[in-house]
């Protein structure tokens, strides 16, 4: 009982389900009930302690037997408890470099329970081992100096939290966490705003769809329980509850999500977010649908091919709209539909194809319904190809001359409606696997070319809005910021103490203090140097052999290219982007008591434009005014006509001129070398150009290939529908298995080739890396030693300054970053320095590195390293002096040939895919083409077995290959002739049984009346009496008597000839709704029974014999109305009604009904449950239904009534 309720309920069950999922899920995101979270993050804690603690035991018990050179040997950084030992509050051993401490202990570190350091919070433990001093610790939480997509701040998985916080120190705040013992720990404060990550988001709004998707199906299946000419008020009433939710934000709740984020997407009210717009096509398919189920309400007249006409033409308003939103998910949002970069795409990208699709689908699906309607209707195909031509001209015009210019826009409404008229009218349908693939295959083209045309137009609207934002670097704002800050340097303690004493001081030191204390938030957006020079143009901080070069080389840039800001004189603008600088700031300062003075010089470099080398992203917060999309352009910046920075994969001349129309004086786009270009002319002298590449074919044939291979995807269930049997239990159609084993193989070859190639690709590539970090390393090692060769030994305190100042300018020459450390792994000089400053790694070398390094000598090791989600590679090589002793070691960070291995990796990937996809798009249709070429004998032979009729002439199977088929057919052929004469035999045979049959029911129905006459006979002349005056009334009741009999004998022999010589019928073009009507205002004499006839249609029509129909209804509405006991006011309804080119009539009446054990019996011919009948009125009926291809069948229920329902195919 309840499997079977939840069968016819089914739908309903799953619209609550779903409800209640979206309900349950959105309260877990949105709910505020930290206290659990925190008890389960202490309990996490709890365990993680725990481990340290473990750890930290069995850690002492190694370093009291096996030392600390046997630690080194088997060092891994990879384990999530960190190690730190101590001898004599020197570090002497290491398991990581993520945790920033000083080479000697301090008061911060190595200490005992929770630390704070520059990068997180730690729980710490200490413990003693003869004279060294032992430090576990781990990660609480990440907490960077900044934030951007590599530095992420959040809290470890082995310590969950599902809620954003900080950690605090205060118990005043907060929920507190203890420790095992009870002791207090730390704070949990939670984020006053809760954001709901990206895969939430995703999720609720899937559910939010699943559930609206499944109460419009709950509708729909409602709507069928209406009359016909009411349902039209549920979509009405579907439709006014959606005016209602958009103009009163019923949705409002759900704001905080990514869907409903109009940054995300966002056009009009009708379109104010994502999530609203995907809530919007799915109404529009309910929609669609429920006007395909109203089509039935259209007559087959002369209105009806009006209305169908109508509804045709006006059918292209939806590939209007299809267009509109197609364009508007790409100009309108930030969802990235660039289709051919697929690792570009994310769940929103394939949310929004995925809606373009179903919406095609359902503008298809209404077309076909509209054009199979005019063909009901008898609206012919020339006369609607003649429309479709003139009506797609002039949308074709409109289109090119006013709306989106796209000529393949205006073209495919005309080729789209085209094809499916013919289909239609040619093959009455088109339920077939191929017609549906070319429309898959004409709409993933058209889909694919406005992709790529509208992110054309919406990229160079972008590329002509950072053209305007790097045009100039003069910023007005940077230099009021600098007019504020300026007092603030020449009141500096540090510097004025520092001009008054001057003190060993390293460069990075320097750097690292004048941006924590001055130069930060605003000025993140500048990569900045620093340098300080007394009076005589000297140096403070050295690092130059000659002290007074960089002085020099500042005062020629800004004589030669500065211009003074007129808010403060002491900012200058660099015209001509000297060094790519900005701005130079050079100011004047003074020690406390203005005795001593020094020039201070600031340079600034934007960030806007990338930094090709070493940490383009990772130093730059995510509130920096960075342009991050121009990493995927190529710029160039010109002055005076003079090339003076440049990036990208572009290769652009000295001069602009060599490339620039000449016609193009201050802006505008061209093409030049396979790349579109952007140039904006500034002024006299500057010149910005913005290139990016040009959208290729091969790109639009990978677009075209990803769509056809999604959509495909989306629409397998239908393929499996249209190519399964139509037996009772569904089964796989033979041409689908062939088509299905050979799809499978060429997928799994190609699948298996992909991931060969690979494999192989990734390890040339791999090898091709090392190539070139180990070519790499020997120039900067054979650089540097030029350099430092000459030194007997290297110390940051002594050498620190100048090897930053080599390493930063070998660092641009290879286009990497260059560390050095000495032989014990501690750091020396680096040419990113703000790295190990803010604490993203500590001063010690990597211990891994070290220990194949230092204790297994190897000459030269490279392996993968990460700082937070950054991942890169890191090479290694011992640095010797001239006198061949090892001095440290040289350590070089590839990030960028990190990312250009990625890119050139997902570069493979994608060629694999388009050929993957093209070769599995060939395949399917190569598939069908020879599953249909060798099915096909099948398919003669099944359509064969269908013609054959036993007792009539079958036509032979001609084929004259010698195949299995072959022999196939050469049996069928004689099992044709055998059943041939077998079906004589039988007929025969039967003829024989009929007539002997026949005979003894003739003889039976005869002899009953005979027998009364003869005793009428016997009796008149036993007791006729010539003399008696009544003997006359008594001859001629008796003759009275014979001559009934005689007529009842002439009854039967009429019966009998009537089924006997049953005529063929004379068809004609039959009225079939005038017949019955005309039939059944015969019968309405009869006393106590009301008949009525009801017909959604005026005019029905069938190719019948009129006269035999007639004898048809003559035989089942009498039958209907004996079956009428006289204590029952009789009720005959008779409907007609059309269903699949099926004329459908049921006769119901209110009768006794049909005995249950003569249900199988009506149909034999001489059967009767009449007392006074031959049991040949329905044989015949059926007899006459059958010779005119129709069925007739019955159902009753005893003492309730009967209904007969007649099936004939309709005329049209």
């Amino acid at each position: 009982m309840v499997i079977r309720a939840l069968k016819k309920y089914s739908t309903l069950f799953g619209a609550l389900l779903s409800t209640f999922f979206f309900i349950a899920f959105y309260f877990q995101i949105f709910s505020n009930n930290f206290e659990s979270d925190v008890k389960a993050f202490e309990s996490s804690l709890h365990a993680q302690e725990a481990k340290l603690k473990s750890s930290l035991d069995y850690f002492r018990a190694d370093v009291r037997t096996k030392g600390i050179e046997k630690l080194w040997e088997t060092a891994d950084d990879r384990d999530e408890i960190n190690f730190h030992v101590y001898h004599r509050d020197s570090l002497v051993f290491w398991n990581t470099n993520q945790l920033p401490i000083l080479r000697f202990a301090d008061i911060h570190f190595p200490s005992e329970g929770l630390i704070h350091l520059q990068n997180g919070w730690y729980f710490a433990k200490i413990v003693e081992e003869n004279e060294h001093l032992i430090c576990g610790s781990f990660k609480v939480k990440q907490d960077y100096y900044y934030e951007n997509n590599d530095l992420v701040n959040g809290f470890p998985d082995y310590l969950p939290l599902s809620f954003e916080g900080t950690v605090q120190m205060d118990e005043e705040v907060g929920y507190k966490v203890f420790d095992p013992d009870g002791e207090y720990l730390l704070s949990l404060v939670p984020d006053e705003i809760q954001e709901i990550s990206s895969s939430e988001s995703f999720i609720v709004l899937v559910l939010l769809l699943l559930m609206m998707a499944m109460w419009l199906v709950v509708i729909a299946r409602l709507a069928r329980r209406l009359p016909r000419k009411l349902r039209w008020i549920l979509p009405l009433a579907v439709i006014f509850i959606r005016i209602l939710s958009l103009q009163f934000q019923w949705l409002e709740f759900m704001e905080e999500t990514e869907g409903f984020d109009p940054s995300l997407y966002g056009t009009s009210t009708w379109f104010p977010n994502f999530a609203e717009f995907l809530i919007n096509i799915s109404v529009l398919v309910y929609l669609m649908h429920e006007a395909r189920k109203s089509f039935k309400l259209i007559r087959n007249n002369f209105l009806g091919r009006i209305i169908s006409l109508i509804l045709y033409l006006g059918s292209v308003l939806l590939w209007v709209l299809l267009v509109y939103l197609m364009r508007s998910l790409i100009e309108d949002s930030s969802i990235p539909m660039i289709i051919d970069k697929l690792f570009a795409l994310n769940a929103f990208s394939l949310l929004a194809v995925m809606s373009l699709g179903v919406f095609f689908y359902s503008y298809y699906l209404l077309l076909r319904a509209i054009v199979v309607k005019g063909k009901e209707t008898k609206l012919s195909a020339g006369r609607l190809a003649v429309i479709t031509f003139i009506t797609g001209c002039i949308f074709l015009f409109y289109e090119i001359n006013i709306g989106n210019q796209l000529f393949i826009n205006g073209l495919y409404p005309m080729v789209f409606s085209g094809i499916t008229i013919y289909l239609v009218y040619r093959f009455d349908g088109m339920r077939q696997l191929g017609p549906g693939l070319i429309h898959l295959v004409l709409f993933s083209l058209v889909l694919a070319v406005n992709v790529a045309e509208f992110n054309r137009i919406k990229e160079r609207g972008e590329r002509e809005l950072y053209a305007n934002q790097i045009a100039t670097d003069q910023d007005i704002v940077t230099e009021a910021e600098y007019a504020g800050l300026a007092a603030e340097i020449q009141s500096d303690n540090f510097l004025q103490r520092f001009i008054s004493s001057p003190q060993e001081l390293s460069v990075s030191d320097f750097h690292e203090g004048m941006e924590r204390r001055l130069f930060n938030g605003f000025w993140d957006r500048y990569e900045m140097t620093f340098s300080l020079y007394n009076d005589e143009q000297e140096s403070l901080i050295q690092y130059r052999k000659d002290p007074k070069e960089g002085c020099k080389e500042l005062e020629r840039i800004i004589k030669r290219s500065g211009s003074a800001s007129q808010i403060n004189g002491g900012i200058y603008y660099i015209e001509d982007h000297s060094a790519q600088l900005s701005y130079i700031i050079r100011q004047t300062l003074y020690d406390e008591d203005s005795t001593n003075t020094a020039v201070l010089f600031c340079t600034l470099k934007s960030k806007k434009i990338p930094e090709e080398i070493g940490f383009p992203r990772l130093l730059i917060s995510v509130q920096t005014n960075v342009l991050e999309t121009l990493e995927t352009y190529s710029v160039a910046k010109f002055h005076k006509g003079r090339l003076v920075t440049k990036y990208g994969d572009f290769n652009y001349p000295s001069s602009h001129t060599a490339m620039v129309p000449e016609d193009m004086k201050t802006k505008g786009f061209f093409d030049y070398g396979e790349y579109s270009h952007y140039v904006l002319v500034k002024g006299n002298s500057n010149v910005i150009i913005l290139s990016n590449k040009n959208f290729s074919n091969i790109d639009l044939l990978t677009s075209f290939s990803y769509l056809f291979s999604f959509f495909g995807l989306l629409l397998l269930p239908m393929l499996f529908r249209l190519n399964t049997s139509g037996t009772t239990k569904r089964t796989v159609s033979l041409a689908m298995k062939i088509q299905l084993v050979l799809i499978s193989l060429v997928f799994l070859s190609l699948l298996a080739f992909g991931w060969g190639s690979g494999i192989f690709v990734s390890n040339q590539y791999n090898q091709y890396t090392n190539d070139v970090i180990s070519e790499k390393l020997n120039s900067v090692q054979t650089e540097v030693r030029a350099k430092l060769g000459d030194s007997e030994s290297l110390s940051i305190n002594e050498n620190g300054n100048y090897m930053q100042y080599i390493l930063q300018k070998f660092a641009k020459v290879f286009y990497t970053d260059i560390n050095m450390y000495d032989n014990e792994g501690y750091l020396l000089g680096t040419s990113r320095p703000k790295v190990f400053n803010i604490g993203l790694l500590s001063e010690q070398m990597n211990p891994t590195a070290l220990k194949y390094m230092n204790y297994n000598q190897k000459s030269q090791f490279v392996q993968a390293e990460s700082i937070g989600d950054l991942n890169y590679s890191s090479a290694y090589l011992p640095f010797y002096n001239n006198n061949g002793d090892q001095l440290g070691f040289i350590n070089l960070q590839h990030f960028g040939q990190q990312r250009e291995f990625e890119n050139q990796i997902q570069k493979f990937l994608v060629a694999i895919i388009n050929v993957f996809i093209l070769l599995l798009a060939i395949s399917i249709v190569l598939a069908i083409f020879i599953s249909t070429w060798l099915t096909s004998p099948l398919r003669i032979l099944q359509e064969s077995f269908a013609r054959v009729k036993f007792g009539k002439h079958n036509v032979q199977i001609e084929y004259d290959k010698e195949d299995e088929i072959g022999a196939l057919v050469k049996e069928y052929n004689k099992k044709l002739l055998e059943l041939e004469f077998a079906a004589e035999q039988v007929a025969k045979s039967e003829r024989e049984s009929a007539w002997r049959e026949m005979a003894k029911q003739v003889a039976h129905e005869i002899k009953n009346p005979l027998t009364p006459m003869k005793l009428s006979v016997q009796q008149m002349l036993r007791t006729h009496d010539p003399e008696d005056p009544k003997s006359g009334d008594k001859l001629k009741k008796v003759a009275n008597s014979i001559v009934e009999q005689i007529d009842a004998l002439t009854n039967i022999a009429n019966e009998f000839s009537s089924f006997a010589k049953m005529p063929n019928p004379r068809e004609e073009r039959l009225d079939f709704v005038a017949l019955v009507r005309g039939v059944s205002e015969v019968f309405r004499t009869a006393e106590g029974v009301d008949i009525k006839v009801n017909c959604t249609q005026d005019e029905v029509f069938v190719k019948a014999d009129k006269d035999q129909f007639v004898r048809i209804f003559n035989n089942v509405i009498k039958n209907a109305i004996q079956a009428i006991p006289d204590d029952r006011e009789g009720l005959i309804v008779i409907e007609i009604f059309i269903e699949k080119s099926k004329v459908h009539c049921t006769i119901t009446d209110n009768g006794v009904g049909i005995d249950p054990s003569k249900e199988g019996k009506i149909f034999v011919p001489y059967f009767t449950t009449k007392s006074n009948g031959t049991g040949l009125g329905l044989a015949m009926v059926k007899q006459i239904i059958e010779n005119h291809h129709g069925t007739i069948d019955f159902t009753t229920v005893k003492d309730e009534g009967t209904t007969f329902e007649i099936i004939i195919p309709q005329s049209l």
